[in-house]
C-alpha cells in the first residue's frame, strides 16, 4: 500500500468515527488530507468504497497479528484468553473501530454491515467461528461469538461508569483484570467468575 492511500484510509477513519458516515463529505477528508476530491477518486471511486476500505484498514491492523498468534496455540482456553487480551488492547489503543462498529449497529444500513462484514470480518471470524467450536461443540457458534464481542465491547465502555456504581472495587476494570474476568464468565459461566 503506497504512504498516501495508507495516510488517506487513516485520515478517513478519524473523521467517520468521530462524525459518522453521513457526517463526512469527501470535501471534509480532502481538506483534512490537503489534497483536491478528485485526488481521492483516483484511489477510492466512491465514498463508500472509502469507507469500507479505511474500516477494513482499521481492523486488519489490530486482527492479522492476533490471527498468526492464536494459529501457534493448541490449547483453546488460552487461545480464547489471547484473543480477548488481544480485543482489549487494541480496541483501547485505538477507538475508531470500536466507534464505528457501535455506530453502524446503532445507525447502519444493510448495505454498509453486509460490505463490512464480508470486507473487515470475514479473515478474522473463520479462525473464531473454529475456536468457538472447539469450545463449545455442537452449539451456535455465532452467537456465541456475538456473545464475546458484546461483553468485550460493553465492558471497555463500561469502565467510564464502574467506578461511580455502589461498591465499585478499584482495580477491576484494568485491561488484564476485564480480559481474566471475561475469559472466565465466557468458558464456566456466572458461578465462577
Amino acid at each position: 500500500m503506497e504512504q498516501t492511500e495508507e495516510r488517506l484510509l487513516n485520515v478517513a477513519a478519524d473523521l467517520f468515527s468521530a462524525q459518522g458516515y453521513a457526517g463526512v463529505s469527501m470535501r471534509d477528508i480532502a481538506r483534512e488530507m490537503g489534497i483536491t476530491q478528485a485526488a481521492i477518486y483516483h484511489h477510492f471511486p466512491s465514498k463508500d468504497a472509502l469507507y469500507i476500505a479505511a474500516v477494513t484498514y482499521v481492523f486488519e491492523q489490530h486482527t492479522l497479528e492476533v490471527s498468526d498468534q492464536m494459529s501457534v496455540i493448541d490449547d483453546p482456553s488460552q487461545r480464547l484468553e489471547l484473543l480477548i487480551v488481544a480485543m482489549l488492547e487494541a480496541m483501547e489503543e485505538d477507538p475508531r473501530f470500536r466507534r464505528i462498529y457501535l455506530r453502524e449497529l446503532l445507525e447502519g444500513d444493510e448495505l454498509k454491515l453486509a460490505a463490512i462484514a464480508e470486507n473487515a470480518f470475514t479473515a478474522f471470524y473463520e479462525p473464531l467461528y473454529e475456536l468457538m467450536g472447539e469450545l463449545a461443540p455442537g452449539s451456535d457458534r455465532q452467537l456465541h461469538i456475538l456473545s464475546l464481542a458484546g461483553l468485550t465491547f460493553h465492558h471497555l465502555e463500561a469502565r467510564k461508569l464502574a467506578p461511580h456504581l455502589p461498591h465499585a472495587a478499584k482495580g477491576k476494570t484494568t485491561l488484564p483484570s476485564l480480559a481474566r474476568h471475561i475469559t472466565n464468565l465466557f468458558l464456566h459461566g456466572v458461578t465462577s467468575s
